[in-house]
């Protein structure tokens, strides 16, 4: 599969681009260091099950709700033109190939060593680091895309402050993420794709233990109840203008997913 500028949508930058974008030296980039951010705590629930979780990712890669993330990315950040976007929470790169295929070059990265490890293997050009002290230098990049992070991510406001940093002025930040209404660890949904909203959606909190957390990558590394206003104070707060939302596309009577795209103001009028 090709990209645009005959760029295999695998065929992720290395070196060079890094360079261009790590303007001050990678302080947590090294697998092993840990500051006192919160991310590091993040890093053993990954690491633990790093194996399991890329086989598990691998083989939803054609489901539905996957499809639609990547449908979503598309729609909202647009084509690259061969500038410069960071796969914020990267894990084992499974986005960077349509990131890639938009004719973005890509630079990931994610807490868990083990993770980087396996997007490298797949040719992305990956860092480990926290979402809260990314090691790029201001105003380096043109866009940064997470996907299916915030309900990883214990304290929101650093990460999307750390996204608003490296964004060059007018750069896009595209967020992809489990419906907060609808997609969140307290929705109970039926075989029709109905859902049930149970006690619980209101507190911003890590969820370790619930009978809906089911028995995948949830039951083993818990997960982060994120209200539907709290992801958008999060956002707006770190000084991102929001200019479009979106939710998936699927045959469920209700979203999976719900999308943000939001800019870094341009001091010149944008």
């Amino acid at each position: 599969m090709t990209g645009p500028g005959g760029r295999r949508a695998g065929a992720l930058p290395t070196g060079a681009d890094r360079e261009e974008a790590l303007g001050r030296p990678p302080k947590n980039a090294v697998a092993g260091r840990c500051s006192p951010w919160s991310g590091c705590r993040m890093r053993p629930r990954y690491d633990d099950f790093a194996d399991w979780y890329d086989g598990f990712v691998a083989r939803g890669a054609g489901h539905p709700v996957a499809r639609s993330a990547d449908r979503l990315l598309a729609r909202l950040l647009g084509p690259g033109q061969d500038r410069l976007c960071l796969d914020l929470g990267c894990g084992g790169g499974a986005h960077a190939p349509a990131l890639a295929a938009l004719g973005w070059r890509v630079i990931g990265v994610d807490v868990s060593a083990r993770q980087v490890d396996f997007a490298r293997r797949r040719g992305v050009s990956a860092v480990v680091a926290g979402a809260e002290e990314l090691p790029f230098a201001d105003r380096s990049l043109d866009a940064v895309a997470t996907i299916m992070t915030t309900t990883d991510v214990d304290d929101l406001p650093p990460m999307f402050t750390e996204a608003h940093r490296v964004l060059r002025p007018g750069g896009r930040l595209v967020v992809v993420a489990a419906h907060p209404c609808f997609g969140g660890v307290f929705v109970e949904r039926d075989d029709h794709g109905s859902c049930t909203v149970h006690p619980g959606y209101r507190h911003h909190r890590r969820v370790e233990e619930h009978p809906l957390l089911g028995d995948g990558i949830r039951s083993r590394v818990g997960v982060v109840n994120v209200p539907l206003p709290v992801l958008l104070n999060a956002l707006t707060g770190a000084g991102l203008v929001l200019r479009e939302t979106a939710e998936d596309d699927g045959d469920d009577p209700v979203p999976n997913l719900l999308a943000l795209a939001a800019t870094r103001a341009d001091p010149g009028g944008g």
